[in-house]
């Protein structure tokens, strides 16, 4: 069911190229009829131009779609042959464990939900930017969670891995490649209380976005679910390591 959700996902994003190209070639035609032949080679350049993101965003499509299909049946087919025997349990269970490490799998536990909303209060500084939430607001507190001990972090839905961006992207911030806005809600697995204490101790990120009135609540949970992350992992230049025998690392 994940594949065709994937898939479903990219035939989507396909159609969507297709309809705004469409509508772009559409008024490139209408302006080639408007105007006649004095813009016939400024449009031919812009068919051109269109062309050429449409191959673009159809080929970056497809081969995303290709390795993230490919990285799911090595997975889907290690995980069958590592399942085949008794003999072949430990091997299961450890790539069940290195999958959740990863974040390939959902997974639950104790831990601490916390939300952050934008400033309410009267601007005066003059500067609308010191009462809203920012991606190094996010870093910090993404890090401070880290530092605590978390075991696995989410931020509105988005599984956080080491490989996640969070980015601001003008009133939204990009997680995953995904738009997020506030209120922004993580989820932290790990010790309720030390994740908790780490948050709220004194000057600790906590009490300084509430000194910009930023509005923080951080509450201990016994029970949090955060799902797999479903994205691409990028590895186009990563390869084992090989080493000769008697070789230093360095």
């Amino acid at each position: 069911m994940e594949g065709k959700t994937h898939r479903k996902r990219g035939e989507l994003a396909v159609v969507a190229v297709f309809v705004v190209l469409g509508f772009l070639l559409a008024l490139q035609l209408k302006s080639v009829r408007l105007y006649g032949s004095p813009t016939d080679a400024t449009s031919a350049a812009r068919l051109e131009t269109l062309q050429e993101l449409y191959n673009q965003a159809t080929e970056e499509r497809d081969k995303l779609q290709e390795q993230l299909d490919e990285t799911q049946k090595e997975l889907e087919d290690f995980r069958s042959a590592a399942a085949t025997g008794d003999e072949n349990a430990a091997l299961k269970t450890e790539v069940d464990h290195l999958s959740m490490l990863a974040g390939l799998t959902d997974v639950e536990g104790p831990g601490v939900m916390v939300v952050m909303t934008d400033s309410t209060a009267e601007n005066t500084t003059g500067d609308e930017a010191d009462y809203l939430i920012h991606d190094s607001d996010l870093l910090t507190m993404l890090n401070e969670l880290r530092d605590a001990g978390a075991e696995a972090l989410s931020l509105n839905g988005q599984r956080v891995l080491t490989t996640s961006e969070v980015r601001c992207a003008g009133s939204v911030v990009l997680i995953n490649g995904q738009r997020v806005s506030a209120p922004f809600v993580i989820y932290a697995i790990g010790d309720p209380a030390t994740l908790y204490n780490a948050l709220t101790m004194r000057n600790g990120v906590v009490d300084v976005l509430r000194q910009w009135k930023i509005n923080v609540s951080v509450t201990m949970s016994d029970k949090l679910l955060i799902e797999k992350y479903t994205g691409v992992i990028p590895s186009e230049h990563l390869s084992p390591a090989t080493q000769a025998e008697g070789e230093g690392a360095g």
